[in-house]
């Protein structure tokens, strides 16, 4: 209900791989919905682009394009109403949120995948990082360590999402005994959320980093990216 009704929502497929996801989105919005949708997949490998090209054509779904290529890189030809990505390896999973951004998407839904950047961040050592301390009675267990990264990785990309001005939820994608990596970020654009929101998102953020000593990945994104406009 957050799509345009005057005109047909414009989707993007980020990191898209094979598209089985792509394809199911298409067929649910044009056949099963009979509501039309422009929709494009981005991703790297060139042979799996051509592939989804072909079988696109085959199926006769003319408001479907692939495009191979960096997302980072890419210029996409329509504003997105909504991104999709499901199972982009650890930080590519921040890249499709960064770029989201970037794009101002009014939708993002994400299925992040592959948490490896916050324990590899909490294997050095920091100066003066006192959550640490706090934490260690779960970060000294192996098992509850990575459990750990995590959700808490999930929820700093909620936080920071919140931290721009979306309204961030997450859920359950799917029954989880179908694949434990099926938590749902979903974020939508609220425009009527105030600088001092964002701000106050932005700030208990940055405790948490600098309690922790981390940096992750979507922040380093959109601290270089301002940090550039504003030179």
């Amino acid at each position: 209900d957050r799509l345009p009704t005057d005109r047909p929502p414009v989707i993007y497929d980020l990191c898209c791989g094979k598209s089985y996801l792509t394809f199911a989105v298409y067929y649910y919005f044009t056949v099963i919905k009979n509501r039309p949708v422009r929709m494009y997949g981005v991703d790297l490998k060139a042979d799996v682009i051509e592939f989804c090209n072909k079988a696109a054509a085959r199926q006769g779904f003319t408001g479907l394009k692939f495009v191979p290529g960096n997302i980072n890189e890419y210029n996409p030809p329509e504003k997105p109403d909504m991104v999709i990505s499901l199972h982009a390896c650890d930080i590519a999973t921040d890249i499709v949120l960064y770029n989201s951004i970037r794009w101002n998407a009014g939708m993002i839904l994400s299925t992040p995948c592959c948490h490896h950047e916050m324990s590899k961040q909490l294997n050095i050592k920091v100066g003066n990082a006192p959550l640490r301390r706090e934490y260690d009675f779960i970060l000294s267990s192996p098992m509850l360590r990575q459990k750990f990264c995590d959700t808490l990785t999930d929820a700093l990309r909620v936080k920071r999402l919140a931290s721009v001005g979306y309204d961030v939820t997450t859920l359950e994608l799917i029954d989880p005994d179908e694949t434990p990596k099926n938590l749902m970020i979903r974020a939508v654009f609220d425009p009527r959320k105030s600088e001092e929101a964002k701000a106050a998102d932005l700030a208990e953020y940055r405790r948490i980093t600098d309690g922790l000593g981390v940096r992750p990945f979507l922040d380093k994104l959109l601290t270089e990216a301002r940090d550039a406009h504003e030179s």
